[in-house]
C-alpha cells in the first residue's frame, strides 16, 4: 500500500532522516518507536509532505506521490493525526468531527458525526463542548475520531499517548484497534509507549538518530535483548 524508499529529510541545514525505507502493507499495522529526537515525527511529516524538505520516493498503491501536496495525499486516503492534535478550539467536538467531510477521499462518504461519537464513549458527554474547553486526553480522542470519520485507508498517528493518563491510554488502545479493524484501515504509529504500540500493531521498527536500527515482529524484537539498551534507553 505505502512504500517509502531512501527518505532523506531536512529542516534547513539539519539532516534529520538518513535513507529511511518503510513499507505498510494493505491492512498492516506498523509501529515506529524510538527516543525523543529520533526522527519519528519527521518521518510521518515526510510521508505527508507536511514540513521538511524531502528527498527520496514515496509511493501509494504503486504510484509515486512525491509531487503531491499534503491535501492531495489526504484525499487519497492518508490521514495524519499530528502530535499537537490541531483541533479547532472555537468549534464544538461534534463540529470538529464534521470537518472530516472536507478531507474524505472521492467516492468515500465520511462517517456521520453521531456514529463517531457513539463509537467513542469518552466523547459522548462532551460532544457539544468547545474544543478549547476539554482536556488533553479528550482532545486526542477528538483528533483521532475526526481522522477515522474520513474513512482513511491509512491512519498515521504521531505520539498519540503523550501526556495522557494510563487509564486513557488503555481506552485509546482499544478504540484504535477496534476502529482500524472495523474500517479496514492500515495503521502507521510513531510512539514511545511500547505497551501501547504492542497493543495496536504487529510489526515494529526502531528508529535511532534518523535511521532504522531494527525492523521485525514484536516476537523478534523481544528476542534481541540488546535493542532496548542500544537504541531505546535514555
Amino acid at each position: 500500500m505505502l512504500k517509502a524508499s531512501r527518505i532523506n529529510a531536512f529542516y534547513g541545514g539539519s539532516h534529520i532522516l538518513h535513507g529511511v525505507d518503510l513499507e505498510v502493507p494493505v491492512l498492516g499495522r506498523v509501529a515506529v518507536i524510538g527516543r525523543n529526537g529520533a526522527g519519528k515525527s519527521t518521518l510521518l511529516k515526510s510521508i505527508m509532505n507536511a514540513g521538511p524538505t524531502v528527498n527520496g520516493e514515496v509511493r501509494w498503491e504503486g504510484q509515486s506521490i512525491a509531487s503531491l501536496p499534503t491535501f492531495k495525499r489526504a484525499r487519497l486516503g492518508l490521514q495524519l493525526v499530528p502530535e499537537d492534535r490541531r483541533i479547532y478550539q472555537h468549534l464544538t467536538v461534534r463540529e470538529n468531527i464534521q470537518m472530516a467531510a472536507y478531507a474524505t477521499a472521492p467516492g468515500r462518504k465520511p462517517i456521520p458525526a453521531q456514529e463517531i461519537v457513539d463509537r467513542f464513549p469518552m466523547l459522548q458527554p462532551i460532544a457539544e463542548r468547545g474544543g478549547g474547553q476539554i482536556s488533553g486526553g479528550q482532545q486526542q480522542m477528538v483528533a483521532i475520531a475526526r481522522a477515522i470519520a474520513c474513512r482513511p485507508r491509512l491512519l498515521l498517528l504521531d505520539e498519540p499517548t503523550e501526556g495522557l493518563a494510563p487509564a486513557i491510554v488503555e481506552q485509546l488502545a482499544v478504540s484504535v484497534r477496534e476502529l482500524c479493524q472495523a474500517e479496514q484501515a492500515a495503521l502507521l504509529l510513531c510512539e514511545q509507549n511500547i505497551w501501547f504500540a504492542r497493543q495496536t500493531t504487529d510489526t515494529v521498527l526502531v528508529m535511532d538518530a534518523g535511521r532504522i536500527a531494527f525492523r521485525g515482529s514484536w516476537q523478534e524484537f523481544d528476542a534481541d535483548p540488546d535493542i532496548k539498551q542500544r537504541h531505546l534507553a535514555v
